[in-house]
């Protein structure tokens, strides 16, 4: 008796119908392999290449204002990880040390987190909290546009809002201490001068 061995389960063929192979080799085997060569060939054309931003690095130092308060980014890196790089950036309001927001943007899937850290001063219980939103290109195709990305996302909140107003406000009084300004009562939304009622 002659046995044939089929190249891909390695099982003798001898006696399998002639219809049910190719050459020595079981239909089903060869079937089954071009068909999972054809699924890893696919798999490879819709996996995306990661966003790489080669110039994250250059936010640092950029100022920007919001609502009348003015911010400075002081720190931009880059984390490399499997599921693609994570950029982050910290933006400080202009004269402090302590960052307002931290913004973190997931390459692999364009999410941009906007953490943001309420001052002490504001309110000592406040917890820092999250604004989420999913971006394009675009709006990392430069620093300006990304920078208006990230004031959007600042605008989006309306206890964001009221954050902004309160730097904004505690920085006019150390820009106008003692040149005859004096401060607007209201700082809270309740009766006009901030909350939604801004817009």
């Amino acid at each position: 008796m002659k046995e044939v061995i089929c190249a891909y389960c390695g099982k003798d063929t001898y006696n399998v119908d002639i219809e049910y192979l190719i050459g020595g080799n079981h239909l089903s085997c060869v079937l089954m392999d071009q068909l999972s060569d054809a699924i890893e060939k696919e798999k490879k054309m819709n996996k995306k290449k990661p966003v790489e931003i080669s110039n994250w690095s250059k936010l640092v130092g950029n100022k920007f204002d919001v609502m009348g308060a003015s911010f400075t980014i002081r720190d931009a890196h880059t984390d490399s990880l499997d599921e693609g790089n994570v950029y982050a950036a910290w933006v400080h309001a202009t004269d402090d040390n302590e960052p307002f927001v931290r913004v973190t943007l997931f390459a692999d899937n364009m999410d941009m987190q906007v953490k943001v850290v309420p001052p002490l001063d504001y309110n000592g219980n406040m917890t820092p909290y999250d604004l989420s939103s999913t971006i394009t290109k675009h709006h990392i195709s430069n620093p300006s546009i990304f920078i208006q990305t990230i004031a959007e996302a600042l605008l989006s909140d309306s206890t964001t809002r009221d954050l902004l107003l309160y730097v904004s406000r505690k920085q006019d009084n150390i820009r106008f201490k003692g040149r005859g300004y004096s401060n607007p009562t209201g700082i809270s939304g309740s009766n006009g001068f901030g909350g939604n009622n801004l817009w």
